[in-house]
């Protein structure tokens, strides 16, 4: 009845530590993926908010690029190098897509998970005037 039971914790971790590294890896990677993302998405917005006061579509454009640039050195969790942004003005609205490689983050290259996608693309519209 009575067992001998030395060991057996030693047992039951090698069967649930591996797990519990798997789990960790996932949240580290996906975590660090879903703040990328919404780093990319913020300075997005924060870029259209800043176009609504540009008087026309160049001022519009500069206003977009400084307000992008200084977002993405606010964050710190974002490479200026790595981002691409597009600015459509149709005189009525202007849409900023951004794209950003995050290939190079290091969060994302923790191979013990299937790894999300390396390019985040996201996009924000404002309408500047009412029909």
């Amino acid at each position: 009845m009575w067992a001998d039971r030395r060991g057996a914790a030693a047992i039951e971790m090698a069967f649930s530590l591996p797990i519990l590294l798997l789990l960790v890896s996932g949240i580290v990677t996906y975590g660090g993926w879903f703040l990328c993302a919404h780093s990319v998405q913020q300075a997005a917005n924060e870029a259209a908010r800043a176009a609504v006061g540009g008087l026309d579509p160049t001022e519009r454009a500069a206003l977009v690029r400084t307000a992008l640039d200084a977002n993405i050195r606010k964050t710190g969790a974002l490479k200026p190098d790595q981002m691409n942004a597009l600015v459509d003005d149709d005189g009525r609205t202007v849409t900023v897509r951004l794209s950003y490689d995050a290939s190079n983050d290091p969060l994302l290259s923790i191979k013990l998970v299937p790894p999300p996608s390396k390019v985040i693309e996201r996009s924000a519209t404002v309408t500047l005037s009412a029909p």
